[in-house]
């Protein structure tokens, strides 16, 4: 008889262990949209230390001018779809920026009042861009069903700019433009490619906060060489750009497979 009451216990332990033990394992997230905000750090691009400058018939000046890509805010919108617990396949559209900020500085005597103008103005300035890459890729999630879930991606796309990386331009004081450096073909469009870690964690049953580090590799073109004289399309060449980010953001969750119950 006492067996037989013991047999009954361990048979209601049992039942009763299999739904607390399906309880953690917790749901698992299946199509996932991202919105995120982001920081990009800022790069040096390209410096050409001596550039002649002729202003008249015998009037030479030289520059010394660089580019750097400014450190700016962006933002991610991105989706993807998970077909089992630890691999997924991403599409991901991110404002990077991109804006560039020159330097001038004349490397000798000054010859022409014209040419120190133009080189004032290039100095420190500013050129904000909208830039965007446009990927898709691969994300690799570690303990799917657990509060804190961390994840790896790598995504290869392009790049659109809506300014030259080479072309540049300053004024005198009157507002006559001198355009250093020609962009003939003006290409905007280059290769990009990502990697990226980070970790989401549930906010409610439908949201996750998500934040992740990324490297953005991005290849722009950048000046090589001096001309001869400006106002000529310099030697360039493409060159890839690492720019780390840090997004904060929100997954919205639209579809969820509960764990299996044991």
């Amino acid at each position: 008889m006492h067996i037989r009451h013991l047999a009954i216990v361990a048979a209601a332990l049992i039942v009763s262990a299999g739904p607390l033990e399906g309880q953690r394992t917790g749901d698992q997230a299946r199509l996932i949209f991202t919105v995120s905000g982001a920081y990009v750090q800022g790069k040096g691009l390209w410096t050409v230390r001596d550039q002649p400058v002729l202003d008249g018939p015998t009037t030479i000046d030289h520059l010394g001018i660089s580019r750097s890509i400014m450190p700016t805010f962006g933002a991610g919108l991105s989706g993807t779809y998970f077909a089992g617990e630890h691999v997924g396949l991403t599409a991901d559209a991110f404002l990077l920026g991109l804006g560039y900020e020159d330097n001038c500085a004349l490397v000798a005597g000054v010859q022409s009042a014209q040419t120190a103008e133009v080189c004032n103005s290039i100095d420190e300035n500013e050129r904000r861009a909208a830039a965007v890459t446009l990927s898709a890729g691969a994300v690799f999630r570690f303990f799917s069903r657990e509060p804190i879930s961390p994840f790896a991606r790598i995504n290869a796309g392009l790049l659109f700019s809506n300014q030259s990386s080479v072309l540049t331009q300053g004024f005198t004081n009157d507002g006559v433009q001198l355009t250093v450096y020609e962009d003939e073909k003006d290409t905007r469009v280059g290769p990009a490619f990502a990697i990226g870690v980070g970790a989401s964690m549930p906010l409610g049953r439908a949201y996750h906060l998500r934040w992740e580090v990324r490297d953005n590799i991005v290849g722009v073109e950048r000046v090589t060489a001096a001309t001869s004289d400006a106002r000529f399309e310099p030697p360039h060449g493409r060159t890839f750009k690492h720019l780390f980010s840090v997004l904060i953001g929100i997954d919205v969750v639209l579809e969820r497979q509960r764990g299996r119950r044991y």
